[in-house]
């Protein structure tokens, strides 16, 4: 035998399962096609690595994802993910809506222990090493790749997903299960942002603006006259920072929508209208509803009128938005009478064309489907021996810090139960 553990990729979690493996005594091995590893890692968090969230999440994918995915983070919570990484000698520290960075800023650092770390447990890690098959046999696996066949007693896929273009893969990992018999979920980009009708965001290219952004299923638009032709909902509202681009709108709260602006085209055909209300930018703040309540844009749309009725008694017509909105928003709402200055501010009408490509999206929706591996154990139910874990599988979570939690947690029980099967313990 030459390794009783190989992980396959060098990403978040196949550093952290080889790690684990390694840990407990596993003679360990990873893969990585590229020529360097953890190049995700370095990319994520706009270089600072958001590697973990302590708040609630909530992930998604096909039949019981979520469910799956809190199984895994049962193993792994994030206290143990962190308690992981403070081992291996990293200073973590809580920022604003409970995402987790290194103390010093860098995502570097993490990529640093997790490599010193697989060097004092004497892991292997082989570069530029893509693998063409993963081949069973009695004694394990056979695992091909470019400079020879790899034997293990057990393997584990953890090659990531394809968003991120360079830093993803094209897709042909996927193979090295679904050739072993299993299920590829379709695969689109999450976490992506929005393209829509140019018409719609003419003008505004460069403008960011807080806002609450709410995707909405189309009918007879907003203010139908019959409240029940009327644009609904299709996602809770999101609040926080959009961005006008020349093809549409980006931003976290953009980004995050995108999922479901998918889920409206699978179930109508359609592409869906996202919704800007302006109002945190008016001083109004609503609040973003629960998930049990209405939504009432009569209501934001009021107040909005009778703050710029009040600015009517003391400024000029041309100058009703100076000094409330950036020139650019008001340049495009010049004209427009007090009624429809507040509908304007309130609910800015983007009509959605499209979800910008897997080279644009930070993260992958759809791969491997969860209901062929269990929970516990991130073992295959169809080819005993083999585990997978992180973005390669059908889960995708909330953007800040949730993604990376899940791939470290389900690398951390990937590897140790590789470990536990290749060992016999």
């Amino acid at each position: 035998m030459n390794y009783d553990v190989i992980v396959i990729g060098g990403g978040a979690a196949g550093l952290s399962a080889a790690l684990s493996a390694s840990m407990l005594g596993a003679k360990t091995l990873a893969l990585e096609a590229a020529p360097r590893v953890g190049r995700k890692i370095l990319a994520s968090g706009n270089g600072r690595c958001n590697l973990a969230n302590m708040g609630l999440a909530e992930y998604y994918g096909a039949g019981d994802a979520n469910q799956f995915a809190f199984t895994v983070l049962k193993q792994h919570p994030v206290e143990d993910v962190l308690s992981f990484f403070h081992g291996l000698g990293l200073i973590t520290v809580e920022e604003e809506g409970h995402r987790v960075y290194p103390a010093c800023g860098q995502a570097a650092a993490v990529l640093d222990v997790l490599r010193s770390g697989l060097d004092r447990q004497g892991a292997q890690v082989l570069c530029s090493a893509p693998v063409s098959r993963i081949e069973p046999a009695k004694w394990g696996f056979q695992v091909h790749t470019p400079q020879g066949v790899q034997k293990a007693r057990a393997v584990v896929a953890a090659c990531g997903g394809m968003a991120g273009g360079r830093l993803g893969h094209d897709g042909g990992a996927y193979r090295l299960l679904t050739d072993l018999g299993h299920t590829l979920i379709p695969v689109r980009p999450a976490l992506s942002p929005l393209t829509a009708e140019k018409s719609a965001v003419k003008g505004l290219s460069g403008l960011r603006l807080p806002a609450v952004l709410t995707l909405c299923r189309k009918k007879q638009g907003l203010y139908a006259k019959n409240p029940q032709e009327r644009d609904e909902p299709v996602a809770l509202p999101c609040q926080g920072e959009a961005l006008f681009t020349d093809y549409g709108v980006s931003g976290i709260c953009a980004m995050q929508l995108a999922r479901w602006a998918w889920a409206e085209v699978d179930r109508a055909g359609v592409w869906p209208t996202l919704y800007l209300d302006f109002s945190p930018l008016l001083g109004l703040l609503p609040r973003c509803l629960g998930k049990q309540e209405a939504w009432r844009p009569e209501e934001r749309y009021r107040a909005a009128e009778a703050l710029l009725r009040q600015r009517a008694h003391i400024l000029p017509p041309e100058d009703l938005l100076t000094g409330m909105v950036p020139r650019l928003l008001a340049d495009r709402l010049r004209g427009q009478s007090i009624p429809e200055l507040a509908r304007s501010l309130t609910a800015f009408p983007v009509p959605l064309t499209g979800v910008r490509p897997l080279e644009n999206a930070q993260v992958t929706a759809g791969g491997i489907s969860t209901a062929e591996f269990s929970g516990f154990t991130l073992e295959s139910q169809l080819v005993p021996g083999l585990f997978a874990a992180g973005e390669m599988l059908d889960v995708a979570g909330d953007c800040g810090g949730f993604n990376l939690l899940f791939a470290f947690s389900s690398g951390l029980t990937a590897g140790e139960s590789a470990a536990n099967a290749a060992l016999g313990l």
